[in-house]
């Protein structure tokens, strides 16, 4: 049996990126104003996906407590660099919950798109470069601008950027 593929922390939050992005167009669920549940008031500071991508990397890295895991994406450099507008741990969890269930339909969207497949992601992928000891947080940029990083890696790298198993 083939070693699984080491993913560095960066490529495993690209591909899941583009893995929710890729379920969420098979989906047909559409992302208005940064909303991917209708509700009222402005565009949200922080994109539901990206909401939806921490909550999907909080799982894969095994972070059962939030506290832990708010704490360590505070103080990650390459975190604070990739999500420089963190939203706070409760509203982090209010947004994780309103989000919830478009789980159930990503699911179904990753099986459709992978079919007798293994699925794109495994907790058992070991990750390299992944640190939970704090460390001085970087400085802020934009958030379009992981968004529009992640868009030109993706494209270099194929459709879709999933990790094998």
């Amino acid at each position: 049996m083939p070693a699984p593929t080491r993913l560095d922390l960066e490529d495993l939050v690209t591909a899941v990126y583009c893995a929710l992005d890729d379920a969420l167009a098979h989906a047909a669920i559409p992302c208005e104003s940064g909303k991917l549940v209708g509700r009222r008031g402005p565009p949200p500071d922080v994109d539901d996906r990206e909401v939806l991508c921490l909550a999907v990397l909080q799982e894969l890295l095994d972070f059962e407590s939030d506290h832990h895991y708010q704490a360590w994406l505070h103080s990650d450099p390459l975190m604070r660099r990739l999500f420089p507008r963190l939203l706070s741990r409760q509203n982090f969890a209010d947004r994780r919950a309103l989000l919830t269930p478009l789980l159930a339909c990503l699911t179904q969207g990753f099986c459709a798109m992978h079919a007798d497949d293994q699925p794109p992601f495994s907790s058992s992928t070991p990750i390299r470069s992944m640190s939970a000891v704090p460390s001085a947080p970087a400085s802020r940029s934009v958030s379009a601008d992981w968004r529009s990083g992640v868009t030109a890696r993706r494209s270099s790298a194929g459709s879709t950027a999933y990790a094998s198993t």
